[in-house]
């Protein structure tokens, strides 16, 4: 027999657990009969994050996330179910099965994403091979003191001044070369020719958190430079790459953030690698300095504690300030290494060694204070605009007083006016927040409460499916979503079903096997069951009292003992 992606993912399952895989990145402890941890997915501070090791899910009481070991992975990783399948199937040493036409992973999409990974996996060797055939790359690694362990860890490579190199190997190998342009490996001409994008640069790899290859930074060498050039060249997005979602080194230093419980943001690709060859395999580097919202996310799923090194000029200041802001109102403890204006972290480390580094690192600037410390240099009205628009940002009620307070203690205002306006903004949207979900719950609930009490049963046990149809159950259900929910239970088995769930759906799967506990099987489906009768003879008067006010003198008498007849017949 042909083997299947539902059996992939049964053996996948088997082979790894739910709690071992959230145990890399959460703390687990028990409580009760569940084991549970902050959620990495919000902002939070109490275990609101649950894992049942009985049925391999995971679910958040806070935020409503919840899925299986694919989900957890997915999220935690930014990747989607397919490529989160193929990562553990890898990693579990599980045979995928071949994708055809029809398979349920859109397997053109799949395929475009694979062609794109393999051809960057291709590009990596290419470049790796170049660094050590060339004496003026060779020459100026050494000068810039990396390692060859690092650049072998690191997976950095050269890319020569060709312009076909890298596009005759795609078209040798029978690479389609528009999907090798499109994923920023090549470039196409006017006239239609294609030529390798990247050329005389040192080649940065930036890699997944699984170690594969999805994008390239390109530093000139100064030996090489035609005086034109862009010091750095490097990947926009692709399907493959999202610049916003990435951290460069992030494969290699997980487990250290991991263990450490710190991770510390720096700026560039070589102040990464050395940190790395001075013990400090932490650290990330961010792609660039706006610090978009999708990489604040990754950074606070990654670690609680952030350690900003950012150069000591004005620009690394004014980034390490922006930085701060966005990671205290999510709650993270962050603070600030203060670099001399003339150096770096690349310069200070090998020129003036990891004793001043140190040094630098024990006075480190808490995050709000150095916040403090920039806005005194600006405008009073700027610093409190500024102040007011971060408090009204804060996620976590409990953080709002003190950092309210300390704004106005370090920026020498009284609170009183700090808080105007942002503790009644802030109560105006919760207000409206909570009329607008009293409002769709109340709505929902009325008309929704029915599919739901069905469905939370069927869910429950889902072997008890043909029962609930001899009922009717499925007759009963009104609105599309609960109807293609049921159909959805009939198709997959419960070891499956998850993989073809929508967000919403596995929320609710997840929570309705969770609480309560499954162990009055018969007195639910009873209950239903009663629910389900009472449900059918509502509707069967109601269409007898119908067809009564719309029919004649002899048939409404016809009607009215059929309807009488139900109602004895149900006493």
């Amino acid at each position: 027999m042909a083997r299947t992606s539902r059996d992939a993912i049964a053996e996948i399952k088997a082979k790894l657990s739910m709690v071992d895989l959230a145990r890399r990145y959460l703390e687990l402890r028990p409580m009760g009969n569940r084991l549970v941890a902050p959620c990495p997915f919000h902002q939070e501070t109490k275990p609101s994050f649950s894992v049942n090791a009985d049925e391999g899910t995971y679910y958040c009481f806070g935020c409503q996330a919840a899925g299986d070991i694919f989900d957890f992975y997915g999220r935690m990783n930014g990747m989607d179910f397919r490529e989160s399948l193929e990562a553990l199937a890898e990693e579990t040493g599980v045979e995928l099965p071949k994708f055809q036409k029809g398979n349920d992973f859109a397997p053109k999409q799949v395929s475009h994403k694979q062609e794109m990974m393999k051809m960057h996996e291709i590009a990596t060797h290419h470049f790796r091979q170049n660094l050590q055939k060339s004496d003026i790359v060779r020459k100026y690694v050494q000068e810039r003191q990396i390692a060859p362990e690092t650049l072998e860890r690191f997976g950095i490579g050269f890319s020569s001044d060709s312009w076909q190199a890298l596009a005759d190997i795609f078209k040798r190998s029978g690479f389609d070369l528009d999907i090798a342009a499109e994923c920023g490996l090549l470039m196409k001409s006017k006239n239609g020719r294609y030529y390798d994008r990247f050329r005389n640069r040192l080649m940065f790899p930036i890699r997944d958190v699984n170690g594969r290859t999805i994008a390239f930074g390109g530093r000139v060498i100064p030996a090489l430079d035609d005086g034109e050039s862009a010091k750095y060249l490097n990947t926009n997005g692709t399907p493959i790459y999202k610049k916003s979602q990435q951290l460069f080194g992030l494969d290699v230093a997980r487990r250290s953030v991991t263990a450490q419980k710190n991770i510390m943001i720096t700026e560039g690709y070589m102040d990464v690698l050395t940190l790395y060859q001075f013990g400090y395999t932490n650290a990330v580097a961010c792609l660039g300095t706006s610090f978009p919202e999708e990489q604040v996310k990754r950074i606070t799923e990654l670690s609680k504690n952030v350690e900003l090194l950012f150069d000591g000029d004005n620009p690394g200041r004014e980034a390490a300030f922006k930085a701060c802001g966005k990671l205290l109102v999510k709650g993270i403890s962050c603070k600030v290494v203060l670099f001399p204006p003339e150096d770096d972290i690349d310069s200070l480390l090998k020129g003036k060694g990891k004793e001043l580094f140190e040094n630098l690192r024990e006075n480190r600037t808490e995050g709000l204070s150095f916040c403090i410390q920039t806005l005194k240099k600006r405008s009073p009205k700027d610093a409190i605009e500024w102040s007011r628009e971060f408090l009204g940002q804060i996620e976590m009620p409990e953080l709002f007083q003190p950092m309210a307070s300390k704004l106005a203690l370090g920026l020498g205002i009284d609170e009183a006016e700090l808080r105007l306006g942002v503790v009644e903004q802030k109560k105006t949207q919760n207000t409206r927040m909570n009329f607008q979900a009293n409002g769709q719950a109340k709505t929902a609930s009325k008309k929704k409460t029915m599919d739901a009490e069905i469905l939370t049963v069927a869910s429950r046990y889902p072997h008890r499916l043909q029962f609930l149809q001899e009922m009717g159950a499925d007759l009963i259900l009104e609105s599309p979503n609960a109807k293609a929910y049921w159909d959805k239970l009939l198709q997959y088995s419960e070891e499956e079903i998850l993989a073809f769930l929508n967000d919403s759906e596995k929320t609710f799967w997840v929570k309705c096997r969770s609480v309560p506990p499954r162990d009055n099987e018969e007195g639910e489906l009873q209950a239903i069951a009663h629910l389900i009768q009472t449900k059918q003879k509502k509707s069967y008067v109601q269409s007898v009292v119908a067809a009564v006010r719309e029919s004649g003198e002899d048939s409404q008498k016809a009607y009215l003992r059929a309807l009488y007849a139900q109602g004895r017949n149900n006493v």
